[in-house]
């Protein structure tokens, strides 16, 4: 017993120590979504525009989720209102992106996993077009081309 006892006394003094130099224990973490990343590329096309831009919305609140706009058209006309009235339910990461740009990796917001609904939206696409969905996505591709973005899971 005492060795057992011994055993957990240091388990959580390594683990104080970990806690106090900013590491964690390997511990699985529980999320509303599966996204752990995206990555954004644009074709080089010479006829087509020149920078776009990629919003990547995380929103952290079922009620907030259901109010939020369906299309591009939607979210960019009510974007900025809807951040200022949900601004600790929904995270944007706005990605400018250039002809050519292949990204890594987006950074993401520290509780991305946290989000019950994870979407994109493309800036030059059609006003009508249906935001994309990355909820269910383990590791999203946003492509950009003159057509508009196609987004496919990388799984």
């Amino acid at each position: 017993m005492l060795k057992s006892a011994e055993n957990v006394r240091q388990y959580w003094i390594a683990a104080l120590l970990l806690l106090a130099t900013g590491l964690s224990l390997s511990l699985p973490a529980r999320g509303e979504n599966a996204l752990g990343s995206v990555r954004i590329q644009s074709l080089l096309d010479f006829n087509a525009i020149l920078i776009t831009e990629v919003d990547v919305v995380f929103v952290y609140d079922e009620a907030v989720a259901a109010q939020l706009p369906t299309t591009k058209g939607e979210w960019y006309a009510q974007k900025y209102d809807l951040l200022k009235e949900g601004s600790r339910q929904v995270d944007v990461v706005t990605t400018p992106v250039p002809q050519g740009f292949d990204s890594d990796s987006l950074i993401m917001p520290e509780n991305s996993r946290a989000a019950v609904r994870v979407f994109a939206v493309g800036y030059h696409e059609a006003q009508g077009t249906p935001v994309h969905d990355l909820t269910d996505f383990e590791s999203a591709l946003i492509e950009i081309d003159h057509f508009g973005i196609r987004v496919s899971s990388r799984n």
